[in-house]
């Protein structure tokens, strides 16, 4: 009898093997260009005004499309891949307006002959979109550190006390800076990124990426050796509801062990000296998903990727490192309907492997996220 589990990764391997040949075919040339361009001082005027969500700032990537719904009080981020049109995250606005923009964005989906998906909703939302007749797929968990009662204090804290108190005593330094940025500190930033992607491409979409022009837009972390060399830095997203996200983090792969706890230490210390209430680590992808006996066949498959799949993606260790900061983990699902899920997966992949060219943007920034004093 064949071992159950191997079974199913089996069935699932070819699945995906089979619908990305097929994809790779056909849709990989029709993820389509964005329009965000003419319209980014509209977009970033808006967000002022009324906010964004966990991944709005990604919006400053500029690979993504815009739609303005109910009269242009809600935003709706999108890009087309195949026959989908992928929203990233749940449409910005006013929450009465949030079910109405859903239905609206479906009938101009429809209109277009396309098929609209939410990715990475959160639970808050949930029943507009099964109102509306869409199902869902569990993603993964944003975990969330309540930088109130955060602390490296006690026997808990004892391992990252002792990290902490080792830099230090080793001359590293921390600080934040704000843009505009020199064109030599642009330089020593990219080094390290490209150090750190090794012979790996940049992703887009859901996924932050180094360019110049996007890490010009934020706040940097910077962890600096005794020599004052850059060793890792952290762009830090920031809103008017006093929360912060670590958002592109590179390090040299040669940099002291424990380097990034110490970044991230170094920069709840920081957040919570201004102010800030939360921070945001982003995405455990996976996180939970299929962990239940009751849990569906298909999440059950997904689970053998999150167990099995470190080779090609550590999202374990992704998930226990931020597990050493986290107060709270945050569901964020998949809402799709009348597709087979396997096709969507597929396209989801080839849009968030899909590389962003931004353009140079520097001027125009005024959203990013206000100067904190």
């Amino acid at each position: 009898m064949l071992d159950t589990p191997f079974w199913y990764f089996s069935i699932l391997f070819l699945v995906f093997v089979t619908f990305y040949k097929i994809y790779k075919l056909k849709v990989n040339n029709r993820i389509s260009p964005s329009n965000i361009d003419s319209q980014l001082d509209s977009v970033i005027s808006f967000l002022e005004e009324n906010g964004g969500n966990h991944i709005s700032h990604l919006i400053l990537l500029q690979d993504k499309d815009v739609y303005w719904a109910v009269e242009e009080q809600v935003l709706i981020v999108f890009k087309r891949i195949g026959n989908k049109l992928v929203v990233l995250g749940d449409p910005i606005g006013a929450e009465s307006l949030i079910s109405k923009s859903i239905k609206e964005f479906q009938e101009y989906s429809a209109s277009k002959g396309l098929k609209p998906i939410f990715y990475q909703i959160s639970p808050r939302f949930m029943h507009l979109y099964h109102d509306t007749g869409y199902r869902f797929f569990k993603l993964g968990e944003e975990g969330i550190v309540n930088l109130h009662n955060f602390s490296i204090e006690g026997k808990q804290g004892a391992k990252l006390r002792t990290r902490l108190n080792k830099f230090a005593r080793n001359s590293f330094t921390f600080n934040v800076i704000m843009p505009p940025y020199s064109k030599t500190l642009l330089s020593e930033l990219k080094g390290i990124s490209d150090s750190w992607l090794g012979n790996q491409k940049e992703k887009g979409f859901s996924v932050v990426s180094f360019s110049e022009e996007y890490v010009s837009c934020f706040p940097i972390a910077l962890l600096n050796d005794p020599t004052g060399k850059v060793v890792a830095f952290a762009t830090l997203a920031t809103d008017h509801k006093k929360s912060i996200t670590i958002d592109l983090m590179r390090k040299f792969p040669d940099s002291p062990h424990g380097t990034m706890d110490v970044l991230f230490i170094q920069i709840f210390k920081w957040a919570k000296e201004h102010g800030y209430q939360n921070c945001s680590l982003g995405m455990a992808p996976l996180s939970n998903v299929g962990d239940c006996k009751y849990s569906f066949k298909s999440e059950k498959l997904i689970r053998l990727a999150y167990l099995h799949g470190n080779t090609m993606y550590n999202f374990k260790g992704l998930k226990e490192f931020k597990n050493k900061f986290a107060s709270g983990w945050e569901p964020k699902y998949l809402a799709y309907r009348k597709t087979f899920l396997p096709v969507v997966i597929i396209q989801l992949l080839l849009l968030v492997n899909s590389t962003p060219h931004p353009k140079n943007i520097v001027d125009k920034i005024k959203y990013l996220m206000k100067k904190t004093g």
